[in-house]
């Protein structure tokens, strides 16, 4: 029996074709910046204990902002919304200790269709565009994390020379 290969080159034109147009969605492009310095900016203490009042209210703050939410997970604390197909911004909410709560937020921004996302790790965009609002919600000051401020001085400053340590 005799094989007919007049389609063969159309095949792998068609082949060819449609493995150029796969996307790289799932790619994120990670920050630079190191994990504690991340922390530090993604994240702030509010000085209560009430933790499912700052739960609801990041639900509130994100959905004035403009973000649909995708993802409510009460037991975890987590709450994901998207903007504009753009902005994937991600909080989580847990007990700091029994008189205080932290809110980390993590935020993914796509520039363009078939791109890969990149992690926003601007300061001012956490601070501008989720802390104050959700403080002003809250009628709470957002504080930073005086534990982690410590921790990242601690990193920037590098281990002491043996001169310094002979007091």
């Amino acid at each position: 029996m005799r094989m007919h290969y007049k389609f063969a080159p159309l095949i792998a034109v068609l082949v060819l074709g449609l493995s150029a147009c796969q996307t790289t969605g799932d790619q994120v492009v990670m920050s630079k910046k190191s994990a504690l310095e991340l922390r530090n900016i993604q994240s702030r203490i509010f000085e209560t204990s009430d933790q499912s009042k700052i739960y609801r209210s990041v639900i509130t703050v994100m959905q004035d902002l403009g973000y649909a939410i995708t993802t409510v997970e009460p037991e975890a604390g987590i709450i994901s919304g998207n903007k504009l197909a753009k902005l994937d911004l991600t909080a989580a909410v847990s007990q700091k200790d029994e008189n205080s709560t932290r809110v980390r937020a993590n935020a993914i921004v796509r520039v363009q269709p078939n791109f890969p996302a990149h992690q926003v790790d601007g300061a001012e965009f956490y601070q501008q565009r989720f802390f104050e609002p959700l403080a002003q919600a809250l009628f709470l000051d957002a504080l930073y994390d005086d534990e982690e401020i410590e921790d990242s001085e601690k990193v920037a400053e590098g281990p002491k020379q043996a001169s310094e340590v002979k007091e």
